[in-house]
């Protein structure tokens, strides 16, 4: 099976108690077992950090989903949120965490590992994120300073997904803020090897 063709067979996991209801993703059907074991790992690890280690005795409700964003030519990306309330609290938090992986290597894509070296990405992103807060009139609680490069992101079919965690940039009431960038937006910058360019025409 080539790269192109190999995708995951994905099944439920959940961690179910008194005031807590998660629910994670377990990769399967991968040619490589150790691969498999170690996307695995990351996956529970990234939830598992996600989960408030206080558990019911200080929180009322703990609720995890996720959604499988892309899952195709060999690269998964994954996204996690998990939504938790402290006991008479009046509001929850989300929190919102995601994993992009090669299906042949296990290898984890950092932001940096999508585009070219020495790519004035950061830039170009930035003020592409900066363009989508004024035409969607996103209010801010604090001023946009731009991207790094291990901004928290997810990839579909056809874009890059920036996205931030409540109130880090914006009020509570807008949840967790997204910025789709559309691979045409930025095929100049994207590495010939990395995932994207398995989903754009060069």
């Amino acid at each position: 099976m080539s790269s192109k063709d190999l995708t995951a067979v994905i099944t439920d996991i959940q961690i179910k108690n008194e005031c807590t209801d998660v629910v994670y993703p377990r990769v399967s059907g991968l040619p490589d077992d150790a691969v498999e074991d170690k996307i695995n790992r990351m996956i529970q690890e990234r939830v598992l950090a996600m989960i408030p280690k206080e558990g019911c005795g200080v929180y009322q409700e703990i609720k995890g989903v996720y959604e499988v964003t892309l899952n195709d030519r060999g690269i998964l990306s994954l996204k996690f949120n998990v939504y938790s309330i402290r006991i008479h609290a009046a509001n929850g938090i989300d929190e919102q965490r995601s994993l992009t992986v090669n299906l042949e290597t296990g290898k984890e894509y950092r932001l940096y590992d999508l585009f070219k070296r020495n790519s004035d990405y950061k830039t170009v992103i930035s003020n592409i994120i900066r363009k989508q807060i004024e035409e969607r009139n996103i209010p801010l609680i604090k001023e946009f300073s731009g991207i790094d490069d291990f901004e928290n992101y997810y990839l579909t079919e056809n874009a890059l997904v920036i996205y931030f965690q409540e109130i880090e940039f914006t009020p509570h009431y807008v949840g967790i803020p997204e910025f789709p960038i559309p691979y045409s937006q930025i095929k100049n910058l994207i590495r010939e090897d990395g995932p994207i360019a398995r989903f754009v025409k060069m």
